[in-house]
């Protein structure tokens, strides 16, 4: 494992959102139908695009003008190029990264529905990327980050990472898919968990939504939301609860909508927004997002999504 010495333009500027995730080479099909066993059908349409929860709520937030920083390891291959060469071009910092010999950058294969915009996604992990080392670069950029936003794919890192982050007095933000071993210790140092709706049900044995992210929220995390894809999003926080709605676009991709909720909730906790309105702006920006195929192509300026909302752009 080799460090970068690569310099880049922004490194003088502080990293207000630190992120360290996995980064991947989205394969993005759109398909007619949903393939059958068995069966063959042609594509729609195919096109390959940088990809990765963490990595593109970053590109997000440095479109809106705030500093990031990505902290993670790429492969050597032709997919971390395209995946570094992408947040190097976006402005993110990734003076915090090192290259992995000898090895492939993750993969995931999505399958766009036609006519809802709906995708299903088979991803491929590559754990030794994963499992990235907190060198001194590292740990400085997390101590000096207001907020920190983890994936959780390597957990013991993550947990380490989130322990950092707290102690510098930072504000942690998970996007996590599925419960596993250790999640309530990572829970108990998490200041925003936003996840799919699956989660908190799985998590907490509930069946029932809204107890499940008050159940959660006991676990630590004192702002805790679920997206609810066209219908908006539902959250518990501080103690009360609040729901937003969808807002109606023409989809024609699904992907990364919920990595830009991600970064429009920390958008608005960077601003102090009131609780509602950091949702609504989340809601539309990720909305807005769907009108494009992949998970950047699509994001939104920050005004548009202000508009969308139907907020004030001040």
């Amino acid at each position: 494992m080799v460090a970068s010495n690569e310099q880049h333009p922004n490194e003088a500027r502080q990293a207000v959102v630190v992120g360290l995730g996995t980064s991947s080479v989205d394969h993005l099909c759109v398909v007619a139908r949903h393939p059958r066993l068995d069966g063959k059908q042609p594509l729609v349409h195919y096109e390959v695009q940088p990809g990765g929860q963490v990595p593109t709520a970053l590109v997000a937030l440095q479109r809106w003008g705030v500093p990031t920083a990505y902290i993670g390891a790429f492969a050597d291959d032709p997919g971390g190029v395209l995946v570094r060469g992408s947040l190097a071009r976006e402005g993110v910092d990734i003076e915090a990264t090192c290259s992995v010999s000898n090895t492939t950058q993750p993969v995931s294969v999505i399958l766009i529905d036609q006519v809802t915009g709906e995708r299903s996604v088979l991803h491929q992990e590559n754990r030794g990327l994963a499992e990235f080392e907190l060198g001194p670069a590292t740990r400085r950029k997390l101590a000096a980050a207001r907020v920190a936003l983890f994936d959780a794919v390597d957990l013991p890192r993550t947990i380490e990472a989130a322990a950092l982050v707290r102690q510098a007095g930072g504000l942690v933000v998970l996007d996590v898919d599925r419960p596993q071993p250790r999640i309530e210790e990572l829970l108990r140092m998490t200041d925003v968990l936003i996840t799919a709706t699956e989660f908190p049900l799985r998590l907490t044995g509930l069946d029932n939504l809204p107890k499940a992210l008050k159940s959660a929220s006991a676990l630590g995390p004192w702002f805790v939301a679920a997206t609810l894809g066209p219908g908006g999003a539902l959250a518990y926080v501080r103690g009360k609860e609040h729901f937003v709605r969808g807002y109606p676009v023409r989809a024609v991709d699904s992907t990364g909508a919920g990595d830009v909720f991600h970064a429009g909730c920390i958008f608005g906790l960077l601003h102090d927004w009131p609780v509602e309105r950091t949702l609504r702006f989340a809601a539309a920006a990720a909305a807005l997002k769907c009108r494009k195929i992949g998970g950047r192509p699509g994001i939104p300026s920050a005004e548009e999504a202000l508009q969308l909302a139907g907020e004030p752009l001040a």
